[in-house]
């Protein structure tokens, strides 16, 4: 837990030092337009994320916390590419009475998606690769071979209601056994906007497992929770969201519980 505080820590620092620094030349923009622009995932906004993830598992409850960082980069005149990295710190508990707990740093997910800058309607799009790199402190914690795919990304922008889907696959670079890599996985995005910055989402992962049996393939939740934008103070030029969601795992694998919790925070520039 202190490595991840001093990690968390030292890395926003970096982050904002870094963001803070560019010129800022937007014209003021209200919550309402804040927390639905940061609701598309192609939209360009410079964010970090503070992630946490609850998941029942074997004798107790898994833990994993991730920091975001999410940057676009301008390529040219119409396109841009907007980068998404997921680095996590995970706590997974006994499998079975006579196991250990085990704990550390997960393997880093990139993903890059290259987008249009001319945003025609309601309709956004991104394609590129999904990478998965072998960081992982603790050999329960992921594969040591480095994984690639494709990935995907389609999104609505509604006046009151959004959503759109993610989706990926990735396979591992050789490997054997519990390191070798064939998994997917596809993101649903649903969000209801009220007054104020506040919304309802419902935002989680399907994820599936190619190399399992048939009946542990598939994690599939189904969920949602409440959400807010806002801003500290009158002059500042940050935006923060905070998010809670509850789900039922309708599918999952044998050895995970009925039930998952999400807590997520963002801290846009």
């Amino acid at each position: 837990m202190n490595l991840k505080r001093w990690m968390t820590v030292a890395f926003l620092s970096f982050y904002c030092s870094a963001v803070l620094a560019q010129s800022d030349t937007e014209q003021k923009t209200s919550i309402e337009e804040m927390s639905k622009k940061r609701q598309d995932p192609v939209s360009g906004l410079r964010s970090v994320f503070l992630q946490e993830v609850l998941l029942p598992v074997g004798e107790g409850t898994a833990s994993s916390f991730s920091v975001q960082p999410v940057y676009p980069f301008k390529l040219g005149e119409n396109l841009k590419l907007i980068t998404y990295t997921i680095i996590p710190f995970q706590s997974l508990p006994p499998i079975t009475a006579d196991a250990t707990c085990e704990a550390g740093m997960g393997n880093i997910l990139f993903n890059g998606y290259f987008s249009s800058i001319v945003k025609k309607g309601k309709i956004s799009w991104g394609l590129g690769s999904a990478m998965q790199i072998p960081t992982r402190t603790n050999a329960a914690l992921g594969s040591n071979r480095l994984s690639l795919g494709p990935t995907a990304l389609l999104y609505y922008a509604g006046d009151k209601i959004s959503g759109g889907v993610v989706a990926q696959n990735y396979w591992s670079l050789g490997g054997n056994d519990d390191n070798k890599v064939n998994a997917g996985s596809v993101q649903y995005i649903a969000y209801y906007n009220f007054a104020k910055g506040w919304f309802v989402e419902s935002n989680a992962t399907v994820s599936v497992n190619w190399l399992a049996s048939s009946e542990n393939r598939w994690l599939v939740p189904i969920g949602g929770g409440p959400g807010k934008t806002f801003q500290i103070g009158t002059k500042s030029k940050l935006f923060y969201s905070a998010a809670a969601q509850a789900f039922y795992n309708v599918e999952r694998p044998e050895y995970i519980g009925n039930w998952q919790a999400i807590f997520q925070f963002q801290v846009i520039f």
